[in-house]
């Protein structure tokens, strides 16, 4: 065999490449952990977040109840003078303070009744015609502060006899960044409004 045809009939060795032999065959580079692991990340702060933000609107949403009683307040007065109900009052163990936004009240009535929810300041009242002997200052609950000694009473006024039912009052208020609108206090009042008595005229007679 000629020295020609001996060299035909050989391969040629080839040197390995060196690195990695991905490369060698051209595949593109993927960082496939790098990718996984970002995605991974951001699956786990979004679901962080999503945790944060379902709590804080629990949180937000849930204060502590008011506390409530199942008394029943019962009231009489007259026509023409306005008579005051006593429907909540914070005790001395009462260590919250709420930011009052409103007070709703229903009752049913078998005449025009016309109840205004007032704040009376570091007193209370039962019924009566003179708060202001029980209360160091009345003034309208709505954008009040509310605090251990406080208590919410009603102002009830008819010009006519009336009977009234009035339910349980509820309190909306913010604490802190909770808020809520909550019962509060006595379970009813009942309340009756008389007519004045009539007074006899003075026709002059002597006797």
């Amino acid at each position: 065999m000629s020295a020609g045809g001996s060299t035909a009939g050989r391969r040629r060795a080839e040197r390995p490449t060196r690195g990695n032999p991905e490369k060698s065959l051209g595949a593109p580079t993927v960082s496939r952990f790098s990718l996984q692991s970002r995605a991974v990340r951001m699956v786990l702060a979004t679901a962080a977040l999503a945790l944060v933000v379902a709590w804080l609107g629990w949180y937000a949403t849930t204060p502590e109840e008011l506390p409530r009683t199942d008394r029943t307040v019962s009231a009489s007065g007259v026509v023409g003078t306005p008579l005051y109900v006593g429907m909540f009052a914070a005790s001395d163990d009462f260590n919250r303070t709420i930011r009052i936004s409103g007070v709703k009240v229903h009752a049913t009535t078998n005449t025009d009744m016309t109840i205004t929810p007032l704040l009376c300041r570091r007193g209370t009242v039962g019924v009566t015609t003179d708060p202001e002997q029980f209360c160091s200052d009345l003034v309208n609950p709505e954008g009040a502060r509310f605090v251990s000694g406080d208590s919410i009473i009603l102002r009830i006024e008819s010009e006519d006899p009336a009977l009234a039912v009035v339910d349980q009052i509820r309190v909306a208020y913010r604490e802190d960044i909770r808020w809520d609108t909550q019962p509060a206090g006595a379970q009813q009042a009942i309340v009756t409004v008389t007519g004045r008595p009539d007074v006899p005229e003075d026709d002059g007679a002597t006797q």
